[in-house]
């Protein structure tokens, strides 16, 4: 391994030559096939994870992958994109969950040469995990000039541990632009080159594109983290580099804008909100930072402190520890380069009190540190009251924890022109921007309504501001995704902190064998391999579906329906079971009539009231008929092997009763023509 990674540990005072530069890619490319094996063996077949939500987003990205080139052609208007194939009549269909249109991008060549789904997935899935590596590999490289920490930096964000609880969500692990569009703006911030620029314009147009969690959550954080890069980089007063970076933000932001607007029309249409009661539920925890993935092999056994649904937010030990190690050497350096002179505040006391302002900035600064402490342990522990020496001491209010931490914070500030000193100093290196943009994700991610181990800890809702007052974000569910931000930061922290460990005169260490150490530590924290695939299930009473296939080994059933009339629309049963739903959408791609059942993040409330009455349909025949005909259903689907043979023949009976004629009978799949309607005026 020292052999292997001796390019890397090289600093950007040597040219690298063309192995130094591909040596990360290949080591993380290597490192990702051995993380998520066996994938990687049956990359044509096999699905990472459950058949779930990977179904879906097959469908999504097939569903692009399609669209797109009848759009050039003008077979498509661009709004019909939105009016997909599934949730039939339901229009705008697609916006009931991601576009994924900057995946479709990626996979489209792949797909127009193969339309294998799988693949393409698969390679999308295993490029995340290299992308994430070297995009964070070239940005902290950039800022530490050390391939060594970069390297370590890369492998941390590539592999977080909170990446694995995200498994099926490829959405959620394509967080690979994020390091990417920091990376470019900060070299144009520093160097003028508008190559930097425009890579990074093009990062965050990707990243925009592929996930919109982080078209809300991580695009605050780029703006901030730029304006701080120029001003640090000493060219704030230089206008081109104003009036270069709001032509990029106005191009992103066409870019961007056409998408956002539509999620906002569909929310308009179908009155589409999340409640906050399933916003504050999918929040984090403070403790589900202390709660792995229970895919990880070492970890996932044990450190369960608050198990909870999208609460396993776990970060890693070995980044948080070296983060810790750049969060105190940039201070205390902050610390011995800081002198007095010219601040931002005047002196408010005469010269010869300047004994009395030390002893009052001393006062203040250990009142700060236990209102800090006090802080510390309202959020762990909700708080506590006591008496120190007959003073009582309490904390039992996040908010005003805050304002006092504020209030003291500029009080010393004002006392002490070295403190003012040293804090610009720390906050306008790398370690104090990635610090204080990794507490706010952190905090951020814990939601409306901040907990730990579900208490709440009143006055830190900083997240219920932007509910309220930002358009679109009620729409979002998961504030807890705020921690894959947070992890952008804690790597780029973890990076500065490798680079300060592998220096090669510190306490006479080897650097390259610092490396070596810290990545196989992180590797056996952050193990999940061999990694789960095609894991099936079903809700009662419906038998769990087989494992889905290629389209070239698609069910007969699904190939005789690509044969079939574009107005073909079909209604599969068992209708609503959220297991099934999932293949037959995902199997719509095999031939793309329009479906009445779907899938989705969301889901129409015409289809909610369809699934109630075809679930029931002994209950109530005639009203579950009507619900066919009402969706101006073509077709029906039987899969047999899914129900009992009663319930089989019961629905069998139901439809012959009504006219509806078996047409074909592919195993324990039948298929049945319903009567034409007279009046096909049905709404799409």
């Amino acid at each position: 391994m020292t052999e292997v990674v001796r390019n890397i540990t090289e600093t950007r005072s040597h040219p690298a030559s063309l192995g130094a530069r591909l040596t990360p890619f290949i080591l993380y490319l290597l490192l990702t096939i051995a993380m998520t094996w066996p994938l990687a063996s049956g990359i044509t077949r096999d699905v990472p994870g459950d058949l779930g939500d990977s179904l879906l987003n097959m469908w999504i990205l097939g569903w692009g992958a399609e669209s797109i080139p009848r759009v050039i052609t003008g077979q498509m208007a661009v709004r019909d994109i939105w009016n997909a194939n599934i949730f039939h009549p339901e229009p705008l269909a697609l916006s009931f969950s991601e576009h994924l249109f900057g995946e479709v991008l990626q996979i489209l060549p792949v797909y127009q040469l193969t339309r294998n789904l799988i693949l393409c997935y698969n390679l999308l899935f295993l490029s995340t995990f290299v992308l994430s590596g070297l995009g964070m590999y070239l940005l902290v490289r950039d800022i530490t000039a050390d391939r060594g920490a970069a390297f370590v930096a890369g492998l941390f964000y590539a592999f977080v541990p909170v990446r694995v609880a995200q498994v099926a969500h490829i959405q959620i692990l394509s967080s690979q632009w994020m390091p990417f569009a920091l990376y470019g703006f900060r070299r144009f911030a520093y160097t003028s080159r508008v190559r930097g620029l425009i890579g990074g314009a093009a990062a965050l147009i990707m990243q925009n594109l592929s996930c919109g969690y982080y078209l809300v959550y991580f695009a605050p954080f780029v703006v901030f983290f730029t304006v701080h890069q120029v001003v640090a980089s000493g060219r704030a007063r230089d206008r081109r580099v104003w009036w270069m970076f709001a032509v990029a933000g106005l191009l992103i932001i066409g870019a961007t804008a056409p998408f956002l607007w539509m999620y906002l029309e569909a929310q308009r249409i179908h009155a589409f909100q999340r409640p906050t009661a399933e916003i504050v539920a999918f929040s984090a925890d403070v403790f589900g930072y202390l709660t792995a993935p229970e895919a990880l092999r070492v970890l996932g056994a044990w450190l369960r402190a608050w198990p909870r649904p999208e609460g396993e937010v776990f970060l890693g030990f070995t980044p948080t520890l070296l983060a810790l190690v750049a969060l105190v050497v940039g201070i205390r350096e902050a610390r011995a380069n800081a002198v007095e002179g010219k601040t931002l505040f005047k002196t408010v006391v005469p010269p010869s009190r300047i004994p009395v302002r030390s002893i009052a900035a001393c006062v203040t600064g250990l009142a700060a540190l236990v209102t800090l402490a006090g802080l510390i342990a309202f959020v762990f522990t909700g708080g506590f009251v006591t008496n120190v020496a007959g003073v009582s001491l309490r904390a039992t209010n996040g908010a005003r924890l805050l304002w006092q931490l504020a209030i003291l914070t500029t009080i010393l500030a004002l006392l002490s022109p070295k403190f003012r000193a040293a804090s610009a100093l720390f906050l306008a290196s790398p370690a104090g921007i990635a610090s204080f943009s990794l507490l706010l994700a952190l905090w951020l991610s814990l939601g409306p309504l901040p907990r730990a181990q579900g208490q709440v800890l009143s006055g830190l809702g900083l997240y219920g501001f932007f509910l309220s007052q930002v358009p679109g974000v009620d729409g979002l569910r998961v504030p807890a995704r705020y921690a894959m931000v947070a992890a952008v930061y804690l790597a780029m922290l973890a990076g500065i902190g490798s680079a300060w460990l592998m220096r090669p005169r510190l306490l006479g260490w080897n650097a390259r064998a610092t490396l070596v150490a810290l990545c196989a530590v992180f590797l056996v924290e952050a193990a999940f391999a061999p990694m789960p695939i095609n894991q099936s299930w079903s809700d009662a009473p419906a038998a769990p579906p087989p494992r889905v296939e290629p389209p070239e080994d698609a069910p007969a059933v699904y190939r005789q329906l690509a044969t079939m009339p574009d107005e073909t629309v079909v209604a599969e049963f068992p209708f609503g079971d959220p297991a099934w739903e999932l293949r037959y959408v995902y199997y719509s791609t095999v031939h793309w009539k329009r479906i009445v059942n779907g899938y989705s993040g969301g889901f129409p409330q015409g289809y909610k009231l369809r699934v109630a009455r075809l679930q029931r349909v002994m209950q109530a025949p005639d009203e579950a008929w009507q619900t066919l005909v009402q969706a101006g259903t073509t077709h029906v689907v039987l899969h047999e092997g899914a129900m009992t043979r009663n319930d089989a023949s019961a629905l069998e009976g139901w439809l012959e009763s009504h006219g509806g004629i078996e047409t074909n009978r592919f195993g324990e799949d039948v298929m049945f023509q319903l009567p034409a309607r007279r009046d096909t005026n049905y709404a799409r």
